[in-house]
């Protein structure tokens, strides 16, 4: 669906349409930009005389602490929904999982 100029004069459900279409455009966009951004680094490392194991061990102080309550997945529309992989998945990426999108989508690390 494309956006129109005026979005005033779209009907609720026309408007509901198109966030579900962004949302999933902006889940595909991350997966995207991550795997460049890996590429490039991986790139780097390797052009550096490093292994990617060596530069993953190099990011470990940047992950969280184990008891600081791990994120691993996080709603693109609202950052303040987070899921940490465990238990019961929550309503909202159940929601996202029913409209046809990948749990791998929202991931965070």
């Amino acid at each position: 669906m494309a956006i129109p100029a005026d979005v005033s004069k779209l009907s609720y459900a026309e408007l509901q349409k198109m966030i579900e279409d962004v949302q999933q455009q902006i889940a595909v966009k991350r997966v995207e930009e991550i795997k460049v951004l890996a590429d490039a680094y991986a790139k780097k490392t390797t052009a550096a005389g490093f292994t990617i194991r060596e530069a993953i061990d190099a990011l470990k102080p940047y992950l969280p602490k184990k008891d600081a309550g791990v994120v691993k997945y996080r709603d693109p529309a609202n950052t303040e929904n987070t899921w940490s992989g465990k238990g019961r998945v929550p309503r909202w990426l159940q929601a996202y999982l029913d409209a046809g999108q990948q749990k791998e989508a929202f991931l965070v690390w």
